[in-house]
């Protein structure tokens, strides 16, 4: 008497692109929680907005700040979190080393040249993140961003 035919197991391996894509899964994991070790996820976008979108040629510096988008990394209130600094108590200077030079250098204009981005005053210099707003097709125009670091030179 013989027993039941052998059942073939499956020596494949498993592909390479399936690794590759597990592996970034768990990268993006830690990552995301070695920015948040507290626990609580900030809002991305800061609240929904209560009305229309402002326009492309609004002057109101919160709208502009709103449409910047700049509480997504500066956090609700733009007090800083995880690697964003604080946009507040800006009128003394910044306050991340990366933009020490170019305040030393432009001690009148470097929040405008540092939100602009576009130039030559800002190439080399580790950004961060922080998105060009400014130059030939930006966002903002430069009496825009002249409006938003207005108001945030008077964040304290």
């Amino acid at each position: 008497m013989s027993g039941p035919p052998p059942v073939e197991t499956g020596h494949e391996r498993i592909p390479r692109w399936i690794v590759g894509l597990g592996a970034a899964i768990v990268l993006v994991g830690v990552v995301s929680l070695s920015f948040n070790l507290e626990g609580t996820n900030p809002d991305l976008v800061g609240p929904p907005p209560s009305g229309p979108p402002p326009s492309a040629g609004t002057t109101d510096a919160t709208a502009l700040i709103e449409r910047a988008g700049c509480q997504a990394c500066h956090g609700p209130d733009l007090s800083g979190q995880g690697t964003f600094p604080s946009l507040h108590g800006l009128a003394a200077g910044p306050t991340s080393a990366n933009l020490q030079q170019l305040a030393a250098d432009y001690p009148d204009t470097w929040p405008n040249l540092w939100i602009d981005g576009a130039g030559p005053e800002v190439e080399g210099l580790d950004r961060g993140g922080m998105p060009v707003f400014g130059g030939p097709d930006g966002t903002f125009t430069n009496d825009e961003i002249a409006t938003m670091v207005e108001y945030l030179l008077t964040l304290e």
